[in-house]
């Protein structure tokens, strides 16, 4: 009886440190309850999705939307500035915006990109900022109702761009598949890895993903005091799901989180057993191979 009083206690501190309207300014407090293992970011070890406690609509909570929000209108404001070389300089490891460019200057059609759980744009901003013809670039994003209906709004002046609620029929060749964390979130993943190959894109990139040499198992995220199931993989399993789906690996790096304000830290997964406790995420990127 006492522990489960105390499971409540701490997840309604959770909630009520996550949901404030200070919570920015209380990131020394929430960095002090994971080194103490009082707050763990991620919690369990389950063999089956459906067995991972979680809430509904974590992604389309209020902070989720506002912080979705907050960082569209930062990248918007720093593109109009036309300060766009910072803005490009500044991002952490985007890789499309690399690949992107190199595929741009190899061909002479537009470049067709699809960007799975691409938010409002976090991806299509360092891109169109690192290109010389940024017109060059049509940017098709695939995410939940919410943020679709908002970029609309916000983003509506950028014809090149798209928004769609699930993955569209296009009427042109892409070139380039991006998902950046976003497949962990994704109970089918390997349906999903399928669905992105009938597109035969040149291009398929795995950007931020929690995969490396441990054990593939399922967890729970504590998502700014929301519950959230998330994968956590074995990246030679995924790298076979990948290959068998007539693509091969050609980059594969680790990469660094951002938790609490700090950029290159280990993942804080103390609170697991040695077998599960994974240090970094990886990039992986493949090419199709032409049969």
């Amino acid at each position: 009886m006492l522990k489960q009083y105390f499971q409540i206690t701490k997840h309604k501190l959770i909630g009520a440190i996550f949901t404030s309207k200070v919570s920015s300014y209380l990131s020394p407090l929430i960095e002090l309850l994971v080194s103490l293992r009082f707050v763990n970011v991620w919690e369990g070890v389950y063999s089956c999705w459906e067995d991972a406690p979680q809430d509904d609509n974590v992604l389309e909570s209020n902070i989720s939307i506002n912080k979705v929000t907050n960082q569209a209108l930062k990248n918007l404001a720093a593109y109009n500035s036309g300060n766009n070389f910072p803005l490009a300089s500044s991002t952490q490891d985007y890789i499309l915006s690399l690949a992107g460019g190199m595929l741009l200057s190899s061909s002479e059609d537009n470049l067709c990109i699809l960007d799975f759980g691409g938010g409002m744009g976090t991806s299509y901003f360092p891109l169109i900022s690192s290109l010389p013809d940024p017109k060059k670039v049509e940017f098709h994003i695939v995410e939940l109702k919410t943020i679709c209906d908002l970029a609309q709004k916000i983003l509506g002046d950028f014809s090149q761009l798209h928004f769609y609620e699930k993955l569209p029929n296009l009427s042109k060749p892409v070139h380039i598949i991006h998902a950046g964390s976003s497949i962990q979130y994704v109970s089918n993943w390997k349906g999903l890895l399928a669905e992105f190959a009938n597109y035969r894109p040149r291009i398929l990139i795995l950007e931020d993903i929690l995969a490396g040499e441990i054990p593939s198992f399922i967890t729970t995220q504590n998502f700014y005091g929301k519950k959230i199931r998330s994968h956590f993989l074995n990246i030679n399993e995924l790298i076979e799901e990948v290959q068998a789906l007539d693509y091969e690996l050609i980059y594969k790096s680790l990469c660094t989180q951002n938790f609490l304000g700090k950029v290159g830290g280990p993942l804080p997964m103390k609170n697991f057993s040695p077998q599960y406790q994974l240090d970094y995420g990886s990039h992986l990127i493949f090419k199709s191979i032409q049969r």
